[in-house]
């Protein structure tokens, strides 16, 4: 069966509004579920590669994991953002990442779970160095309801030699 690729609105939050705030994510049709074929910049839980529905509302409900890592860089100004791109960019691609996304203060990573979040961390501390005031977060590795409480389907901290 031929995949197809299309757009998707899913759920970020519940505005001030009381108005639904949603991100358009890129996905390919997989026998009635959605495949993510790039990083999401907003909606926190999911990564390309997952596997997923969407209900009416726009939430969805994670079926399989694509076992990579979603980084989203938040800068607070607009003009570093091409200059964090030229920094991190080729540091994160050479060790298997992908730049998926790039908005005005924002640029969004994907890069697998098996080159170890040591090595990740290392990066993005060289970032945060390098750029004060910038700062990152794992899209897809803390409960969303918490934040701070690690979902562990990643199993055991990959090493890498």
């Amino acid at each position: 069966m031929r995949s197809v690729q299309t757009v998707v609105n899913v759920l970020i939050e519940i505005g001030s509004n009381g108005r639904p705030v949603f991100e358009e994510l890129l996905v390919e049709k997989e026998d009635g579920h959605y495949r993510l074929l790039r990083s999401p910049g907003l909606v926190i839980g999911l990564d390309a590669g997952d596997l997923f529905d969407i209900d009416a509302n726009g939430s969805y409900q994670l079926l399989t994991r694509g076992r990579n890592l979603c980084i989203q860089v938040f800068t607070i100004e607009e003009k570093n953002t091409d200059s964090i791109d030229e920094f991190v960019t080729p540091k994160l691609t050479a060790i298997g990442g992908r730049l998926d996304g790039k908005a005005a203060k924002q640029l969004v990573y994907t890069i697998a779970v098996e080159v170890g979040f040591e090595s990740i961390e290392k990066l993005m501390r060289e970032l945060g160095t390098a750029f004060p005031g910038t700062e990152w977060y794992y899209g897809n590795v803390y409960d969303p309801n918490d934040g701070v409480t690690p979902l562990g389907w990643w199993g055991p901290e990959p090493v890498v030699s």
